[in-house]
């Protein structure tokens, strides 16, 4: 494990809390061969969309989905609106999200408005102390009657489905259904059923009124009095936001409109060995100081190691938004480009491009040291460069990340999920994924797609120098502006001092 972030989570383990009682309940990986295994790249953020209201809208029984974040924008309304309509048809509805006290918007509020609808929402970890706040999960699981499913990169919101007109992200999920679906449903009902995972907080508790004012009961009730009109407001504009629909048929028209056509031209083919692999919920402060620690609660690394080591020859495609290198990763990695027959690519976000300029301080202080060594480093330019149809021009001439998670080993075998390069993927946050082998067919048409993106980028060719496909001299900042090159390296010093926890 890395030292200095287990050095770092001792001295922030203000709270005594120990990990659940049973860490070993949960299968994290489960290899499932066959033809029943069928697989569509959903590479198109308007396609990937347009096939999660499809598998809603075909739901019979049961529908649980799983995000990092939800946003309360067009894209979280309109799957919340044809969520609704599946639950008063009676589908059972079980959603879980996020708790981080940074991004998540889908509150208790929303929580109690969804309830009157007949869904259930709950929260994954609600730890308020510094190191277990850390331990989100990442996952992304979007899965009906146990049979079809959707995972990769995308949360839900309008920049992962290239719905904004101001930044948005390049990303990739998979469609799959079978034994594999199967798998990830089963994944999900453990996670349900996790200590972790409770459900929002009573909106009309008035314990902290209680104890601030003990013993001043006209101050109490005045505090009690403006909190309820709070709670009373707040209530209200949940209720008034998931009943919103004044634009929302004709964004949904808009967006089928071009997303069909993709989907019809995108094949579903067969994936002879799919594997899902989850990590294990439930990892608090102290769980980071067992010797089992990573074998026991972080074991989609481990899948992933073992496929690098077994690479043996061709192109390695790495595709992360950040690339941050534990000593495990520089360890796999370097194995990987010692390997005369290997060709180690990674293609990920520059300066330009990222939606976080503090980790953007830290890989371009450790990038021109891995191209030096023999890492092929391509980064995104910040750019659209129309790869797929979009809504309208806004939204192409916005600003874009790269938001992808995938690895491509060989050229029948690759991953596709929610895993970054990076810290808080290899040892904080909960994540997953799933490996498919044996299908050449498939494999090709994501490299295929893989080496369109990173090829509208600019290719790393020395110490803060960078070139187009075409080898022309290019800004190796991915376009940034004087603004955000002096943000960033201010920030450096203090992005070292953090580096563990990125």
């Amino acid at each position: 494990m890395n030292k200095s972030l287990l050095s770092l989570a001792l001295c922030l383990c203000l709270n005594p809390i120990i990990a659940d009682d049973n860490p070993h309940f949960f299968v994290n990986d489960v290899n499932v061969t066959g033809k029943d295994n069928k697989m569509q790249l959903l590479n198109s953020g308007l396609a990937s969309f347009q096939k999660r209201i499809d598998l809603v809208r075909k739901a019979k029984e049961r529908i649980s989905i799983e995000y990092f974040i939800w946003e309360k924008d067009k894209a979280g309304l309109l799957l919340f609106h044809e969520l609704i309509k599946k639950a008063k048809e009676g589908v059972k509805v079980r959603i879980i999200l996020d708790k981080s006290i940074t991004v998540v918007e889908m509150d208790e509020y929303i929580a109690e408005a969804l309830k009157s609808y007949g869904i259930e929402l709950r929260h994954y970890n609600r730890a308020m102390d510094p190191m277990t706040a850390q331990l989100r999960t990442h996952r992304k699981i979007l899965v009906i009657d146990g049979k079809e499913g959707i995972t990769g990169g995308r949360n839900i919101g309008d920049d992962y489905f290239d719905f904004d007109e101001v930044y948005n992200f390049l990303d990739r999920d998979v469609y799959f259904s079978g034994p594999g679906a199967k798998a990830m449903q089963d994944s999900f009902d453990d996670f349900w059923d996790a200590s972790i995972v409770k459900l929002p907080k009573p909106v009309d508790s008035d314990v902290t009124a209680r104890r601030i004012n003990r013993g001043d009961r006209r101050n109490r009730d005045r505090y009690n009095n403006v909190r309820g009109k709070r709670n009373d407001e707040l209530r209200e504009q949940a209720k008034e936001w998931l009943a919103n629909r004044d634009e929302m048929p004709a964004v949904a028209a808009e967006m089928e409109k071009i997303a069909r056509p993709i989907l019809d031209n995108t094949p579903i083919l067969s994936c002879p060995k799919l594997t899902y692999v989850s990590d294990s919920p439930g990892a608090k402060a102290l769980t980071l100081r067992r010797d089992d620690f990573l074998k026991e609660y972080r074991r989609l690394r481990r899948v992933l190691f073992d496929f690098i080591e077994n690479k043996t020859k061709g192109d390695y495609i790495l595709a992360s938004p950040y690339f941050m290198l534990n000593e495990d990763w520089q360890k796999h990695l370097s194995g990987a480009i010692k390997n005369k027959d290997v060709n180690p690519i990674i293609f990920t976000n520059s300066l330009g491009s990222t939606d976080a300029f503090y980790v953007a301080a830290n890989f371009y202080r450790i990038a021109f040291k891995w191209q030096a060594a023999g890492l092929d480093i391509w980064v995104h330019d910040s750019r659209y460069d129309e790869l797929y149809p979009t809504l309208n021009t806004k939204v192409s001439s916005a600003r874009w990340g790269m938001h992808e998670k995938t690895q491509l080993f060989s050229d029948e075998a690759f991953y596709i999920g929610t895993y970054n390069i990076d810290n808080r993927s290899d040892i904080l946050n909960v994540e997953m994924g799933v490996f498919c082998e044996g299908s050449k067919e498939l494999t090709a048409l994501l490299k295929e797609d893989m080496e369109a993106r990173y090829l509208k980028g600019y290719q790393f060719v020395g110490e803060n120098e960078a070139v187009d496909k075409e080898g022309k001299k290019v800004d190796s900042y991915g376009n940034a502006t004087s603004k955000q090159i002096k943000i960033m390296k201010g920030f450096s010093p203090l992005a070292r001092l953090f580096e563990p926890l990125m």
